[in-house]
Order: structure tokens, then sequence, then C-alpha cells
């Protein structure tokens, strides 16, 4: 089926693509690297969470950077990856057949990395979120076990996939240089079409199992512990930004199930491709928010504080009662001729409150 004149996607279009990812990329790096200045420049306390938030940040280069290779005509050169892929031609966006051999190999080549580090990264970051849990919840309760129970599945489904992204094939080189043959391929490098659907719908499918299981499980004990109105709105926030995060997912999932991988109702992974890789990087850094935010916005929101100060205080007046003594001196005495014994007071308590509020 030729799909050369279908309608272009709004998210193959380079300037939509483009933005969308640079701005997810830049709030993610914003809220990941103030949140660990904050763990080790301010409170001094670090843990397993930041390390795999390092971790993620780290994957987030190869996954926008691989991302980020378009093509205008046929060819696009990205230059400065991390991992000194100094030239990617990438036709992400465009149609797979018109790249040519070159333009072929380039695609796959990033698309190979962009999948693997994709693979990683949500891997990491449920990691985070859920050592982070383990502190907050008392040790040997259900919440700990269940957290316990998450975390070593996130492990291992992470092992695997990750596993077979980064070696789908022997050599691995076989993936993008298609003049070279394999000795074998599975999962993602697999031949067999099948096995390639499958490999991509099953990772995604449990991938948004595992996001909606690491949203809901901190839910019961932050709500037990929102003593202000403020720490419940905070919480529904967050919950609305794991719930942003899941829907990514599904779309995602719908994405790929729909053209099965790249290859239905033809083969074009470069034109089918580019909305589920897209979508990747804007699931992948909202959830480097979501785990950034409640270490983030403590420390925030007392450096603000310092800016737009509300003080309220209470000034209160009581009355006192005293008699003058005749054991006075002369002087008090003839005062106290001239002046008639009598309780002296200030008249009934008023109390009198001031408050002072920001203006702006």
């Amino acid at each position: 089926m030729d799909n050369a004149h279908d309608e272009t996607p709004l998210l193959n279009r380079q300037p939509a693509a483009l933005g969308i990812i640079i701005v997810f990329l830049i709030l993610a790096y914003v809220c990941g690297l103030g949140r660990l200045y904050i763990r080790f420049c301010v409170v001094h306390r670090t843990g397993w969470d930041d390390g795999f938030l390092i971790i993620v940040l780290l994957r987030h280069a190869d996954l926008s950077v691989s991302s980020l290779s378009y093509s205008d005509d046929n060819h696009f050169v990205v230059s400065g990856n991390v991992h000194s892929f100094q030239a990617l031609f990438n036709g992400l966006g465009k149609h797979f057949a018109g790249l040519g051999l070159i333009g072929m190999e380039a695609f796959i080549k990033t698309f190979y990395i962009c999948n693997a580090a994709y693979c990683m990264a949500t891997t990491f970051i449920k990691l985070a979120l859920l050592s982070r849990y383990l502190t907050m919840f008392e040790f040997g309760s259900l919440s700990f076990r269940l957290t316990m129970l998450v975390a070593v599945v996130t492990a291992m489904w992470g092992l695997a996939y990750s596993t077979i992204a980064w070696f789908p094939c022997d050599p691995v080189s076989s993936q993008w240089i298609l003049t070279q043959p394999a000795t074998a391929r599975w999962g993602f490098g697999s031949s067999d079409l099948g096995i390639y659907r499958r490999t991509y719908v099953s990772h995604v499918t449990t991938n948004m199992v595992l996001d909606m299981l690491v949203c809901v499980l901190p839910l019961s004990w932050a709500w037990r512990h929102a003593a202000q109105k403020r720490s419940i709105y905070g919480i529904v926030f967050l919950f609305v930004l794991g719930d942003i995060v899941v829907a990514i997912g599904v779309s995602r999932l719908v994405s790929i199930a729909n053209t099965a991988a790249g290859t239905y109702p033809t083969l074009d992974p470069s034109w089918y491709g580019c909305v589920p890789a897209v979508l990747a990087t804007v699931e992948v850094n909202l959830a480097t928010v979501c785990a950034s935010i409640p270490i983030v916005w403590p420390v925030t929101q007392r450096a603000l504080s310092k800016i737009w100060v509300t003080r309220e205080f209470e000034v209160i007046s009581e009355p006192r009662d005293f008699r003058l003594k005749s054991t006075a001196s002369s002087y008090d005495g003839d005062f106290s001729d001239r002046m008639p014994t009598a309780s002296i007071s200030s008249g009934p308590t008023r109390p009198t409150a001031v408050r002072a509020t920001p203006s702006g």
C-alpha cells in the first residue's frame, strides 16, 4: 500500500515536534538538576533515588538527541551526541523508502539508540520513585512490602527489555547495517514481523501497567499525612501529573498497535514511528518532573516566602491596677494629696489584632 500521499501528522512536522521535545527536555533538566542540587548541596542527604535520577538524566540526552534528528530533504546532520556519534543522519518523520540505503541505515541506528535509551530511562525513573517510597513507608508495613515487590519486578522487567534493546541481534551492528547478515535475531531486532510487533506492544503495555502501580502506591500514605489543604492540593497535582504520564503511555500503545510498530499498512518505520518517539521523550521527561517536584517545591516555597512575606501578630493591651502607697516619699505624698486614692486602670482588655499581608 502506497502511503506517499498521506497527510503529514502534526508530530511528523519538524517545528511542532522539535518544540515539544526541547521544552519538555529543558523542564526535566531544570527540575532534575534542581532536585540533585538540593539533595547534595542544601540538605546534604542523598540516597539511591538520586543515583537512579542521575542515570535517567543521562539517558534523556540519548533519547532526546536521537529524537531531535530530522530530515529536511533527504538527510539532516546532528552532531554532538554524548556517545560520540558525531554525525547522525536520520529521516525521522519522513518516508522510509525515500531515505536511500545510507539514510535507512542511519535512521535505524539512531532509532536503535533511542529505543534502548527509552527502555533504560523508563526503568530507572520508576526505580528512583520506588526507592523514595521505601524511605517514606514504615519498614515491614504492607506498603513497604508492596513497594519492594514492585521494585524487584521493575528491575527485572527493565533488565530484560534493556538487554534485548541494546543487543537485538548478533552481531549488534547488523541491526543497522542492512548489508551485513546476522547469525541470530530476537526481540526488537527480530526478522519475524510478528515477534517484532509483539515485542514493542508488550513493552509499552507492561510499562503502562507499572506506571499505574507507581502512581497509586503512595496515595494512601500521602493522604494520611496531608495535614493542610495546601498539602492535599499538592498531592492531587502530583497525581494528575502521574495520570498524564500514564495517558501518554496509553497513546503510545494505541499508536504502536495501530501501525504494528511501523509496519502496517506498509513498512515505513521512520514515518509511523515519529509520533511514538516524540511521545516517549515527553513521557520520560514528565516522569522526571514528577520525581523531582516533591524535593524541589518545599525549598522553592521557603525561598519565595522570603520575597513575599506574610506575618501575623496580635497586640493585646491589659489593665494594670495599683494604689498609691502612704509610705511614699514626701514629694510623692504631696502628689498623693492632690490626687485621690483610686484604682488606676487602662480600661477593659481590648485585644487588637494586626495582620500584615503581601500586596502582590
